[in-house]
């Protein structure tokens, strides 16, 4: 089987979640035999791959980053140039290599930056297409004034796809009620972890995503200057970079805790993987979160984890505590009670543990390969 997969981003160029899966993914199904061709587009960060079926390709230069929104940059104007533009020169790179090396069975694509080009590959190769959902625009805009330009591209990648993938059932709700696609050609598939060590726990309550209104941060400051009334003691971390950035530190600033708040920027990964394994709670307040890998993530690392109850997390793993995004008396309440009492820490962490087991790639590549096969 040999597979044409196009996505957006790919370690060590991480953007969020998406890099992770498709780091997974491809490996895994390397492994399982699968020949993968993955095309990306070219970034500054050289990427490479050490499996013989795995071959990542990158193409041209593309101007624009995953996750802006044509009305809050300069770059407005070219925005949707710039989309269209890396769609075509994926096309045109894809079809170069079947002319050398032989057609794919069938394309493979991720989110939104992608689909244009999967339905003309699908149009002009007649090839199975299967497209991957890991956010939508309503999730991004945070169910605020969601983009129309964004939403046209999904449905129409939806509608196009001969199988959908869903990262949750939450998702899949959303594409069946928001986006009118047909539920019998959605599978849900959730996500898996590379498992991080643990380190030596601190008293640090982490927030590590992007800062944007999806996210939720601002939550979890409001929740922050409750538990410092009872555990002064306690410092926040907030990691990660985003647009809402300079109003988060103006918030910390208001409330009077800017002393006990760390803003990081962005971490490489080496130091994700360290504050995953000192800090003694993980809070992930999305206000819309498809899945959540963050989750998985801090959870292998032995830190306990409190995650929004509207998260495709949420919904597969059991040893957690959840919370409604907006509910910060709540959230205040489960950290205070994660930092006070070792015996419920204790057990969160053991037992998260062992159900992580359960979230491998090769599961997640397994099921892939079963939606590859009823296409084909």
């Amino acid at each position: 089987m040999k597979i044409a997969m196009i996505g957006w981003e790919y370690p060590p160029f991480k953007a969020g979640g998406l890099a992770t899966h498709c780091y997974g993914l491809t490996r895994s199904l390397a492994d399982k035999n699968v020949k993968v061709d993955f095309y990306m587009p070219k970034t500054k960060h050289s990427t490479s791959s050490d499996k013989p079926n795995l071959i990542i390709k990158e193409v041209g230069e593309t101007e624009i980053f995953p996750y802006d929104r044509p009305d809050s940059k300069e770059i407005a104007g070219m925005f949707y140039d710039a989309v269209y533009r890396y769609n075509d020169l994926v096309v045109a790179r894809v079809k170069e290599n079947v002319k050398l090396k032989g057609k794919y069975d069938a394309v493979h694509c991720h989110d939104w930056l992608t689909m244009k080009a999967g339905i003309a590959l699908k149009e002009s190769m007649s090839i199975p297409l299967i497209l991957t959902v890991h956010s939508t625009e309503y999730d991004r805009s945070g169910w605020l004034y969601p983009n129309k330009w964004f939403i046209d591209i999904e449905r129409e990648g939806m509608e196009n796809a001969d199988r959908i993938i869903a990262v949750s059932h939450f998702t899949k709700r959303v594409i069946t009620e928001k986006y009118g696609i047909n539920p019998n050609k959605i599978s849900v598939i959730h996500n898996a972890v590379y498992p991080i060590s643990e380190g030596r726990k601190q008293e640090i309550v982490l927030f590590l995503g992007r800062l944007t209104i999806q996210k939720g941060a601002e939550f979890f400051l409001r929740a922050a200057g409750k538990v410092l009334d009872y555990e002064p003691d306690a410092r926040f971390v907030v990691a990660g970079s985003g647009d809402m950035l300079p109003r988060l530190i103006n918030q910390s600033l208001d409330m009077g805790i800017s002393d006990k708040v760390i803003f990081t920027g962005r971490l490489t990964e080496d130091e994700v993987n360290h504050i995953y394994g000192i800090s003694s709670v993980y809070v992930m307040p999305s206000v819309s979160e498809p899945f959540g890998i963050t989750a998985l993530e801090a959870i292998s690392a032995g830190t306990p984890t409190i995650a929004s109850k509207t998260a495709g997390f949420s919904e597969a793993f059991s040893n957690c505590l959840q919370i409604d995004f907006w509910d910060t008396d709540e959230m205040a309440n489960k950290i205070i009670s994660l930092l006070r009492y070792d015996p419920l820490r204790r057990t969160l962490a053991r037992e998260g543990k062992r159900e992580i087991e359960l979230f491998t790639w090769d599961r997640v590549a397994d099921k892939t390969i079963d939606v590859y096969s009823g296409v084909l």
